[in-house]
């Protein structure tokens, strides 16, 4: 299954864990919520490389190639030489539970993200996650949310702020649209005034300004029918929902992914833009 450029591997063996806990009691819920598979986000660890093989590749066997047939696809377009590609495997993992009295964790790692988020019975949340930015720099926030507001810290590099600086060129037009105000505005102080002067409308005596005509009021055509739903709609009532004591849930799972990516040193075919130090941080 074809995920933009994820791919989750269909055909793969059963997930390393695999935790289903539905319908717990909150303090059973509890004790997993307080013991997650993981708190500190990090991104999922490849396992395997492996190359890709065309439909009508003698190699080929339907029963692994997955939804794909045998034809791969990067940002939109089918990859027409698969041969200088290769296709990255990672074991992505997910969790999530809750309580039922207002207690969660969740989390989850793929090979580009990955994050963790928890709230207690107070109110308080706190998580952090990473991420690789468009210089495929490894990006980490941990923020958390209190009664005195919402917190952050993080790596992103901060943007320092210079005042602009005027080139020769910028000064130049400056200048001369300066010149060229001041004598519009010195010319405009010798031209002589209007002969025939016009009042404002603020200074029209005497005047007498019809009021605006009112619309006549949209009398509906059928009285009775417009009753008849008025009386529906307010007498009509929603059943209440069932309640009952707070129940918990949990679950856990390890699947694995791949992405495909170009070979190092590849000639592709393709108009991909790819940062050379790709594959040296993809593989430390």
């Amino acid at each position: 299954m074809n995920i933009g450029n994820v791919v989750v591997v269909s055909g793969a063996p059963n997930p390393v864990s695999n935790v289903l806990k539905i319908d717990l009691d909150p303090d059973e819920a509890q004790k997993y919520i307080n013991n997650p598979p993981f708190a500190d986000p990090q991104l999922a660890g490849r396992t395997a490389i492996l190359p890709l093989i065309r439909y009508d590749d003698p190699r080929f066997r339907s029963a692994e190639a997955g939804p794909t047939l045998g034809h791969y696809w990067k940002n939109g377009q089918e990859i027409t030489d698969p041969e200088n590609y290769q296709e990255e495997v990672y074991n992505a993992e997910q969790f999530h539970g809750q309580s039922g009295r207002g207690d969660y964790s969740y989390g989850y790692k793929t090979p580009e993200s990955a994050k963790v988020e928890d709230r207690a019975g107070s109110g308080n949340v706190k998580g952090s996650y990473v991420y690789r930015d468009g210089n495929n720099e490894l990006i980490k926030v941990r923020y958390w949310a209190d009664s005195q507001g919402f917190h952050q810290e993080d790596n992103i590099p901060k943007v320092e702020l210079k005042p602009a600086e005027e080139t020769q060129e910028v000064r130049e037009a400056r200048l001369a649209h300066e010149r060229a105000w001041q004598e519009a505005r010195a010319a405009s102080l010798l031209a002589p005034l209007p002969q025939d002067y016009q009042p404002a409308a603020s200074e029209l005596q005497g005047e007498v300004v019809a009021a605006p005509v009112q619309p006549a009021a949209q009398v509906p055509r059928d009285a009775k029918a417009l009753n008849y739903g008025q009386q529906f709609y307010t007498t009509t009532t929603e059943e209440p929902e069932p309640t009952g004591p707070p129940r918990g849930f949990f679950y856990s799972f390890t699947y694995p992914v791949s992405i495909i990516v170009p070979k190092e040193g590849a000639q592709l075919s393709q108009n991909y833009n790819q940062d050379p130090s790709y594959f040296e941080n993809r593989r430390s």
